[in-house]
Order: C-alpha cells, then structure tokens, then sequence
C-alpha cells in the first residue's frame, strides 16, 4: 500500500504508472475535468472528483453525491498519463468498440494505491417478493403496454403472483421464481389456468417468470402454450432502486413547490 497526500503532478504520475503496472486498486480525489469520445462524446467542466482505478483497467468517476458515476469506462482499458502545460492529462483508452476518457487534472489532493485480496463467493440475498414489486413498478419488463390488475390473486390452489392485461385484451397470468423455473413450476401455473377465465373472444397467456429455465423445460412450455420471460434478481433491484429515486425527486419536487 502506498498514500500520499497533496503530491505534485509529477510525483502523482509517477505513483500513478507504478500502481497502474502492479495492477494495483488505485483511488485518488483530484480537482479535474474530464471529456469523452466514442459512441457518443460528453464534457465536464473542472471540479472536484474521487476516481477509482482497478486493476482490471475499468475506470470509475463519482462527483459528491449519488452512487452512480459521473464517467466511467469498462474493463480492458489502456493508460496514457502525461504533464502538459502544467497539468496532468490521464487518458483511459478502450480499444475495441474505440473510447476515450481524458482526465485533465490540475490538482491532486489524494492518490493510494491497494493491492487487494478478495476471492469470496458474492451471494445475493433476496427473494420473489422484489421481482414481483419490480414487475408492480414497471410492467414492461414482462412486455410493453402491459397493464397489472392484480397480484397475488387468490385461486383455490393459491395465490397468481401477478395478474393482467396485454395489448390486445388478453389476460396475462404470471408465475415468479427466483431460481431456475422447473417442472413443478409449469404444473403449478397449470393449476392456476383451470380456475381463470378469459373475457369472451380472447385468450388466457400463462408466463412463467425467472432467471432461467432448468434443463428440459422449454419443450414442455412450448406444447403447453405456456411463455417464458428472463428476470433476474439484480435488474429487479436496479429496477427497484430506479424507481426509489424517481419517488425521492418527485417527493423533493412536490415539498419545493408547497413552500414557495
């Protein structure tokens, strides 16, 4: 590990090339700005921002607030550094699709550098619950222009996750899991349909909802008539979280308007 506070440009480029040559984790708070070029191109004026190296060559800019990044660029990247004119031009390059991301920075006040050991097993907890709020949230994760009427519809075998309408008027029937959809989730759904009923002239669409089929069961749901929509865990939170912060601004929004 090796910190320096307030370096100069110079030796901040220097430790800079060293960790990025060990493959080191590399986070410096710096006074920068920073311009994009590739499948579209953006410019940020000078401020100051944390920015996180890894050792895997993705780049991660965060200004004060929010957790998501201002800029960032995925891993593979290649590193240019360089003093010019009094500053320190680091420049991220991705080669294939061609991007660029140039820090241009004036001061640094902070720069580490980590080798970290991290081989644990990530394990997301959760459950059907939140893939069925994010369906709740934003129907067109199933498919656009579907409208939920209910969830959690009581059936004498259970309970239909969720329940609604597509497009043309049909009624959609949807089964959740959170882990690969097997057999006795094709049976279950099954049940479900002996108790549901179409309007006159239009169809029932049982679909099953899930990360993943198990080995075999897409021939079954296939004669069945049944469909399938991927769904994981992690888009149903970012859905979920998405969501959350539209709510906080409308919120934020709606108290700034009351007190003018």
């Amino acid at each position: 590990m090796a910190v320096f506070v307030a370096p100069e440009l110079e030796e901040a480029r220097r430790e800079l090339m060293k960790g990025l040559e060990a493959r080191r984790m590399i986070v410096m708070v710096m006074s920068c700005s920073i311009a994009y070029s590739g499948r579209t191109g953006s410019d940020l004026g000078e401020g100051e921002r944390l920015v996180i190296l890894k050792e895997d060559g993705c780049v991660l800019i965060h200004r004060r607030r929010d957790y998501q990044p201002v800029n960032w660029q995925p891993s593979g990247c290649v590193f240019q550094t360089r003093i010019e004119d009094g500053r320190l031009i680091i420049k991220a390059v991705r080669p294939s699709p061609l991007e660029t991301l140039t820090m241009i920075v004036s001061r640094v006040e902070f720069l580490g550098t980590f080798l970290l050991k991290d081989e644990a097993e990530f394990i997301l907890h959760s459950s059907e619950e939140e893939m069925q709020k994010a369906i709740l949230a934003e129907p067109s994760l199933i498919e656009p222009g579907l409208q939920i009427i209910d969830h959690e519809k009581k059936v004498a075998p259970g309970f239909v996750d969720v329940y609604g309408v597509d497009t043309k008027g049909n009624t959609v029937v949807i089964e959740i899991k959170k882990d690969p959809a097997g057999a006795s989730a094709v049976r279950q759904l099954a049940e479900y349909l002996k108790y549901l009923q179409a309007p006159l002239g239009k169809k029932l669409r049982p679909i099953i909802v899930a990360p993943s089929l198990a080995k075999g069961v897409m021939p079954v749901l296939e004669k069945m008539g049944f469909e399938f929509r991927p769904l994981t865990l992690q888009k149903s939170l970012e859905t979920l979280q998405k969501h959350s912060r539209s709510d906080q601004s409308a919120l934020k929004g709606w108290f700034e308007f009351t007190e003018t």
